[in-house]
């Protein structure tokens, strides 16, 4: 009986210690692998991220992580530190490395100044690309057109397919202010602009019923402008969706 205890207990340990070392040598075998791969740190955002939100807010908003060298870009941060007064020029997802590129000074937003809010109007701002605004290529007091792209049904009809619309909301709408991330390229052929960078803050002086329009679309669809002058003429404001497109 004793013999079949102390057997027991030895095979107990035995299990033990097999299951110690096939642990340890999975955790080395990890370790060997990502070796090979030269790990190496960076900075990953632990959530989204939105665009001008200070560099001093962002510590817990990434962690370090070691990732192969061949999945890191060469701009990647592995530290928040010589970033101080900089400012997120572009949103940042949750899981994505944080780019020295995506970082600038504060006072490197452009603001080109404002002008005056019509008499009766008010004014409303929306975050958008600089590709949905003229290129960068607005300032204040120029005026835009507004559309808006949507994922529409057929009305009273669940039923139906999904369309997708575009069309005119309203134009000579007034840009009051706008605030865009600084141009930057190493260099640019002559008579060209630098690429914008980061997103554009644009405000506009508008009724109600146009605040409406744009904060829905804005919302629930895509909104695109124009930069138009006096001389443009009154726009289409049909339904455009792809059967008209292509006519």
């Amino acid at each position: 009986m004793k013999t079949r205890l102390l057997g027991g207990i030895a095979a107990l340990i035995l299990a033990i210690v097999g299951t110690v070392l096939l642990l340890t040598y999975v955790q080395g075998a990890d370790a060997r692998a990502q070796s090979s791969l030269d790990p190496v740190k960076v900075l990953v955002a632990t959530r989204d991220v939105p665009a001008g939100t200070p560099v001093a807010e962002l510590t817990t908003a990434f962690k370090e992580q070691s990732l192969p060298a061949v999945a890191v870009p060469n701009d990647a941060l592995d530290t928040l530190a010589d970033q101080d007064g900089k400012i997120l020029a572009q949103a940042v997802t949750a899981g994505e490395q944080l780019l020295a590129a995506k970082l600038i000074a504060e006072d490197s937003l452009l603001t080109p100044g404002t002008v005056e809010v019509p008499k009766g109007k008010q004014e409303i701002t929306v975050l958008l690309e600089p590709e949905r605004v003229a290129g960068g290529n607005l300032r204040a007091g120029d005026t835009v057109g507004v559309f808006g792209s949507f994922t529409v049904k057929e009305k009273n009809d669940k039923d139906a397919d999904e369309v997708e619309i575009t069309k005119l909301l309203d134009e000579q709408v007034l840009v009051t202010a706008i605030q865009i991330a600084a141009g930057e390229a190493e260099s640019t052929a002559e008579g060209a602009a630098a690429l914008p960078v980061g997103s554009a803050y644009v405000t506009f002086g508008v009724d109600s019923a146009q605040a409406a329009k744009i904060i829905h679309t804005r919302e629930f669809g895509l909104v695109w402008l124009t930069k138009q002058n006096e001389d443009t003429d009154k726009g289409d404001t049909r339904v455009w969706e792809i059967n008209q497109v292509l006519k």
